[in-house]
């Protein structure tokens, strides 16, 4: 038997606290709803627009392309800019106080395989990257944000 491991550490489901499962799937079905779990796979699996030859989330978009263009040189700063989300924004300010980085960093790198995931599936051709970092393009803590490498203007 050859066992492939998530990329979520499993250890770190005793770390939370409230444990509603013996495993992190087990808790997710035991403490979620199914509008809750669709809307997660949402998240993990958001619609994605190309308006301009920029690749944008959708729900980061504001329908702006031609202030950006005037804003920043070249498509890469477009698409790092209006892709670019705090992780430390979706969590409920209670849950920030009583979870360590170690919660948050486990997210993001889920948010990074899945939305590179979903890019690949969606461009083949182009060289897409999904990036954690802090504080990208002046947004707090710890973020996510795609763009497209080596694109031109």
């Amino acid at each position: 038997m050859k066992i492939y491991k998530s990329i979520v550490d499993e250890r770190i489901l005793h770390d939370f606290s409230k444990i509603q499962g013996r495993s992190l799937m087990n808790h997710v079905a035991n403490s979620y709803d199914i509008e809750t779990a669709i809307s997660f796979a949402s998240l993990f699996c958001p619609e994605i627009i190309e308006v301009d030859d920029c690749i944008f989330i959708s729900e980061f978009y504001n329908g702006n392309i031609m202030e950006l263009r005037k804003l920043y040189k070249n498509t890469k700063d477009i698409e790092m800019f209006v892709n670019s989300w705090s992780l430390q924004s979706l969590v409920k300010e209670c849950d920030v106080i009583n979870s360590s980085g170690d919660y948050i960093e486990e997210f993001a790198k889920a948010i990074q395989y899945f939305w590179q995931l979903r890019v690949n599936s969606l461009f083949p051709s182009r060289d897409i990257v999904v990036e954690i970092g802090e504080e990208i393009m002046g947004e707090e803590g710890l973020t996510v944000t795609l763009y497209q490498k080596g694109q031109p203007k």
